[in-house]
C-alpha cells in the first residue's frame, strides 16, 4: 500500500487519545473474538457452517476494524502488523511495534484456543486408543 499511497505510510500504536493499555485491551479482545469464531465455525464438526462461516469470519474482522480502529488501528493479525510495521519503516517508523502487537495478537488468540478446548471438549479430545503426539 506505501507503493499505491506514494509512500503515505501510517505506524502502529495507540491512536488520538489512547494508550497503550487501551491498545492491549482492544487488540486482545477482538483477536480473541475473532480466533474464537473461526475455531467455532470453520473447524468444530458440532459448530460448522461452512454455508455462512465467510459471513461470520468477515463479521468479525468488520465490526473489530470498525471498534478498534480509532483506537489502535484494528489489526486483529501478526501479519497485518508486520505489513504495517515494516511499510513504516520507509518513513523511519519503528519495527519493534509489530512485535508488540503480534505478542498480544498471539496471546488473544491462544486464549480462544483454550477457551475452545474448554467449551468444545468433544472436537478437541482424542478418540480412544490414540495417544496424543505432543
Amino acid at each position: 500500500y506505501a507503493l499505491i499511497r506514494k509512500f503515505n505510510t501510517f505506524a502502529l500504536g495507540p491512536a488520538a487519545d489512547f494508550t497503550w493499555l487501551g491498545v492491549t485491551a482492544a487488540e486482545f479482545i477482538f483477536t480473541f473474538v475473532l480466533s474464537f469464531v473461526v475455531l467455532s465455525v470453520a473447524v468444530s464438526d458440532r459448530t460448522k457452517a461452512s454455508h455462512l462461516f465467510g459471513l461470520a469470519i468477515g463479521s468479525c474482522v468488520t465490526v473489530g476494524g470498525c471498534a478498534i480502529g480509532s483506537i489502535s488501528g484494528g489489526s486483529l493479525n501478526p501479519a497485518v502488523s508486520f505489513g504495517i510495521a515494516a511499510a513504516e519503516t520507509i518513513n523511519h517508523g519503528f519495527f519493534y511495534k509489530a512485535i508488540v502487537y503480534s505478542a498480544i495478537e498471539f496471546a488473544g488468540g491462544a486464549a480462544a484456543a483454550g477457551v475452545f478446548k474448554i467449551t468444545h471438549h468433544a472436537d478437541v479430545a482424542l478418540p480412544e486408543g490414540k495417544a496424543s503426539k505432543v
